[in-house]
């Protein structure tokens, strides 16, 4: 997704919610190439999938990678250029960055999930949700706050998906290939799920 350039930019430590689940510690490498993205000037992008379990009532993760910036325009680059400017005046229709920015930061005081509280398009609070995504840009140990980050609700999710051309569903399959276990693979058959933010 292209940054706001109007937008000052703000590095703070990177929070816990974007840890990674297994070793509750950082990210370290990139889920495609193995770079280590601790480094300084290494640019990432973290995407986590989250789903409620009905019965007890608990957030369950269901897939999360941390893929390096490089990586990441390499799978945009097979993505249809039908499909690029789908997804921009998706973003351009339910989203204005630079006054959610200003709000977010007005207080001067940075609260993480305040900003992943809603989702980016519905505005449905995440609490109410029974599956959704999160998403951050990171640059080595800190986490950048501008366009990112942010939730995005299971039928967004959905709407994005339907302006995917088959040339970008491909391209989204072979990723998801990559970070998902042939269990999630099975409950997941009908799209993508994934932002690829």
């Amino acid at each position: 997704m292209e940054k706001n350039k109007n937008i000052e930019l703000n590095y703070i430590d990177i929070p816990k919610v974007f840890y990674a689940e297994k070793s509750n510690n950082l990210f370290s490498k990139c889920i495609m190439c193995d770079k280590n993205l601790l480094e300084e000037n290494t640019f990432y992008h973290i995407e986590k999938s989250l789903k409620k379990n009905l019965k007890s009532g608990q957030t369950e993760l269901i897939f999360e990678y941390a893929l390096c910036i490089n990586c990441q325009q390499k799978i945009a680059e097979e993505f249809s250029k039908e499909t690029i400017e789908r997804i921009k005046m998706y973003y351009d229709l339910y989203v204005d960055f630079k006054k959610r920015y200003e709000e977010l930061t007005k207080d001067k005081i940075i609260d993480v999930n305040s900003w992943i509280s809603n989702c980016i398009f519905t505005k449905k609070p995440i609490s109410e949700l029974n599956e959704y995504h999160i998403g951050a840009l990171c640059v080595g140990k800190k986490l950048i706050l501008d366009a990112l980050p942010f939730a995005v609700s299971w039928d967004a999710i959905n709407e994005m998906e339907s302006l995917y051309s088959k040339k970008t569903k491909d391209a989204l399959d072979g990723f998801k290939d990559l970070i998902m276990p042939p269990e999630i693979r099975e409950k997941i058959p009908d799209g993508s799920r994934v932002i690829l933010i």
